[in-house]
């Protein structure tokens, strides 16, 4: 029988299915800023693999994925522009805000079985604020613009719970496919 919990949905029989999925987390995050250019199109399916991965795999395996999507930024150059050099100064707090969501999601939805939304949207939250405020303290010492303040403030809040709207229906079509497999 299929039931809809985290554990038969993203559930692993071995180690090795782990580190091709790990692998393909790896591609993705740090492919999607060479070809998306939009920061809400390019940090929903960020946001959307963050929150799987942490889902399906131990929050110490999923770490260093966090960064991965940022550095690709700072390599293509497509999203911010002329304003990337400026993005230096804010890659811990990306960092930091793209672990938040994964270990509010680890934590609450799987391991203490709350709600997927409340998890995500309290991951989300957090996120944002630690980024907002991050970027409002370095707009005070005039190392990042203006136009960050938006950048890292609702756009992130935007693509965080709309990645976590895709994880949401994707989970849902997994488990119609598996009731129609029956």
């Amino acid at each position: 029988m299929f039931s809809f919990n985290h554990q038969n949905l993203f559930g692993h029989e071995n180690k090795n299915r782990e580190k091709w999925e790990l692998l393909l987390y790896c591609t993705f995050l740090f492919g999607v800023p060479f070809f998306a250019t939009q920061q809400l199109i390019v940090g929903t399916i960020v946001n959307a693999l963050l929150i799987k991965a942490s889902i399906n795999h131990q929050a110490k395996k999923v770490i260093f994925l966090c960064a991965l999507p940022s550095i690709s930024v700072l390599l293509s150059g497509f999203i911010f522009g002329s304003l990337t050099p400026q993005v230096l100064w804010m890659l811990p707090f990306i960092w930091l805000g793209n672990f938040v969501i994964v270990l509010a999601t680890r934590k609450l939805f799987v391991e203490k079985k709350r709600n997927f939304f409340a998890s995500t949207l309290a991951g989300a939250t957090a996120k944002t604020a630690l980024l907002f405020t991050a970027a409002f303290a370095l707009l005070q010492f005039s190392l990042v613009p203006a136009a960050f303040l938006l950048a890292f403030g609702i756009m992130q809040f935007i693509t965080a719970e709309s990645g976590a709207v895709i994880v949401w229906i994707h989970k849902g079509l997994k488990v119609k496919y598996a009731e129609e497999r029956k």
